[in-house]
């Protein structure tokens, strides 16, 4: 089974962004919304990780956008972004869509994780809905400094030889990414998979993703961690 190390802190396509549905207001009766931000998400090469996703019966996923679509590149305030459309502009359009406001549940992964998660919360603070974030992006050191709402309740999932470690152990990748959280925070997990690359593999992903996306969920309704969810991401982890 992976070795992971960790701290805490005490589908429906939608086609175009424009296609998504009219919001409503998120309940915590019957189905939880779940939206998967596509761009650096891995949507095809875990595609059926993400589809098995939706046959989960309180699960209603939608995937939002597209992984190579215009907009799919960095800010102009990166190292080869690009005025125009960019994932900040497509982050402003599920602003309006209604994301924030209709979703029990947002996955990011990769640069979703950098650019578009840090838009919703520099716009929505502590509105928006819990998160899972793949490779950890709203942790890393960014052009834009990330402001990290107070009551995120946020799931990052960090791997050992993801090129986002740039060389580091992975104790020191750990200590780095949880300086990124602010202190007042007392609602971030950070799990690290040593053996887990840039592109989760699909097993490992298909064993961890829901009990995660669980976690997070009962988290942001209770106001507390629970130990038997957590312990669920750790059986995950032994069956893959």
């Amino acid at each position: 089974a992976p070795h992971a190390q960790g701290q805490q802190r005490p589908a429906q396509r939608a086609g175009a962004v424009a296609s998504v549905a009219q919001p409503q207001k998120a309940t915590w009766s019957g189905t939880t919304a779940v939206s998967v931000v596509a761009p650096g998400a891995g949507t095809r090469a875990n595609g059926s990780v993400y589809s098995s996703l939706g046959g989960v019966p309180d699960f209603q996923v939608e995937v939002a956008g597209h992984s190579g679509a215009a907009y799919d590149c960095y800010p102009e305030n990166w190292r080869q972004g690009r005025r125009g459309q960019n994932l900040e502009s497509f982050a402003s359009e599920l602003l309006q869509q209604g994301i924030v406001d209709s979703k029990n549940l947002l996955v990011f992964g990769s640069r979703g994780g950098q650019v578009v998660l840090p838009y919703l919360w520099r716009c929505r603070g502590n509105a928006v809905p819990p998160a899972v974030v793949i490779n950890g992006g709203c942790a890393n050191k960014l052009p834009t400094p990330t402001l990290w709402p107070e009551a995120a309740v946020t799931f990052l999932l960090l791997g050992g030889k993801d090129h986002f470690a740039q060389g580091l152990s992975e104790q020191a990748y750990l200590a780095q990414s949880k300086s990124h959280v602010p202190p007042s925070n007392r609602t971030t997990a950070i799990l690290l998979v040593n053996e887990m690359e840039h592109m989760p593999q699909p097993q490992l992903l298909e064993c961890i993703l829901q009990p995660m996306m669980r976690a997070v969920l009962a988290w942001k309704k209770t106001g507390a961690a629970s130990v038997q969810d957590l312990g669920r991401i750790r059986e995950g982890l032994q069956k893959a």
